[in-house]
């Protein structure tokens, strides 16, 4: 059945790849109705999961849409679909629905449509294109900065730290794979840690400042500010091996913490499959992550192997926030777990980015054996044509 995937799909698709989203996807829209939907109610499906299901859909179409089609394509492209992006991020600050103190979302009739989720995307295509063609300089690295830094500055605007977070990880990733030397890398690292206090005054909302001190003081303010940290903690704590089982919010000690089918989900998906189903689902994004790395690898050229390994670092960054921010390893910063979690922007926009890294994958260069394979029938089936050409001219 493994073989059969890639051929149904697109030829030379990486299998694993398919089959670790996939299983995500449907792992997440039943934590996502386990999370929204009435424990009295197990049988039947939540708007919030009908809704991720409908996101789902048009966001594996649009993947399928995007893996048949030619991934340099997208290098012309770039330029206008950073340029496009800057658009509704720039009108998400003066129309755009305001939720939960922030201003992150464009309302489409009773649809919203959060922009940031696309920039991450247009970021990603624009960092890969630029650097595919340039060698990593004092100036080349400034302008690969800027680009990053202007959609974060205007996502910064709304305000929504955990997007500015994954934006500087999809670009400290390109920069790796760019070549940029370590110690140039750690030099930035000490200016950045250096404009840190100011940075911390000026730009970082008061909210933001408060999710920190609770990481830093766990006991700080248990009924307020603290409260969802520490019922994630307690969920953690007691879902055990396998966990209380699908629809026990209450029993998790979740049912009162609002963001679970989102900010928390590897903490409820925890409480409710126990370590084992943490395991499994981390195990799933490894294989994903693995595999957008191998595709990286493997690419036939320069802006093939940025794309997919910017592209994979989206997943990367996100999964590394999220679970940390589960643990209490990291500071609250309301980043989804990659398609697992509620939202349907992050869904189709990471749907589209395994598209265009399964894209780069269709093209790699055939290995050594196929290429004699392909050879020795190229060859048979010449042998052939040439012995039938002589039957029918005797």
């Amino acid at each position: 059945m493994i073989r059969v995937i890639p051929r149904l799909l697109a030829p030379q698709s990486d299998p694993w790849l398919w089959l670790a989203a996939a299983a995500i996807v449907v792992l997440g829209v039943f934590m996502v109705n386990s999370a929204t939907l009435a424990a009295a109610q197990p049988s039947r499906l939540s708007e919030e999961a009908f809704w991720h299901i409908a996101y789902a859909v048009s966001g594996i179409v649009a993947m399928l849409i995007v893996l048949r089609l030619d991934y340099r394509l997208l290098y012309q492209y770039a330029a206008y679909a950073y340029a496009a992006v800057l658009i509704p991020l720039g009108a998400v600050l003066a129309i755009g629905v305001a939720e939960h103190g922030a201003q992150r979302w464009l309302g489409i009739g009773s649809i919203t449509v959060q922009p940031g989720e696309f920039a991450k995307l247009a970021l990603a295509v624009a960092l890969a294109a630029y650097g595919s063609t340039r060698v990593p300089s004092g100036r080349t690295l400034l302008m690969s900065g800027l680009l990053a830094g202007l959609p974060a500055g205007l996502v910064l605007l709304q305000p929504d730290l955990g997007t500015v977070v994954v934006l500087a990880g999809i670009w400290l990733v390109f920069a790796v794979g760019w070549g940029v030397p370590w110690r140039v890398l750690a030099a930035l690292a000490v200016m950045v840690a250096a404009a840190g206090p100011l940075a911390f005054a000026v730009a970082v909302p008061a909210y933001q400042r408060e999710r920190l001190a609770v990481f830093l003081d766990p006991g700080r303010d248990p009924l307020g500010s603290g409260f969802n940290l520490r019922q994630v903690e307690v969920a953690l704590g007691t879902g055990g091996l396998t966990g209380h089982g699908l629809h026990s919010g209450a029993e998790s000690h979740l049912d009162s913490v609002a963001a679970r089918s989102s900010d928390f989900m590897f903490g409820f998906l925890g409480a409710e499959l126990g370590l084992i189903g943490g395991l499994l689902l981390l195990a799933l994004f490894a294989v994903v992550i693995t595999r957008g790395l191998d595709a990286a690898q493997h690419a036939p050229d320069a802006f093939g192997r940025l794309l997919a390994l910017t592209l994979t670092s989206i997943i990367l960054v996100q999964v590394l926030v999220n679970v940390a921010v589960n643990l209490r390893l990291f500071p609250a910063t309301g980043i989804p777990l990659p398609l697992a979690s509620q939202g349907g922007s992050s869904l189709v926009a990471l749907l589209i980015a395994i598209g265009i890294i399964q894209a780069v994958s269709a093209r790699r260069p055939a290995a050594p054996a196929e290429q004699w394979q392909n050879i020795r029938e190229r060859g048979s089936s010449a042998i052939n044509e040439t012995h039938e050409g002589l039957r029918v001219t005797r």
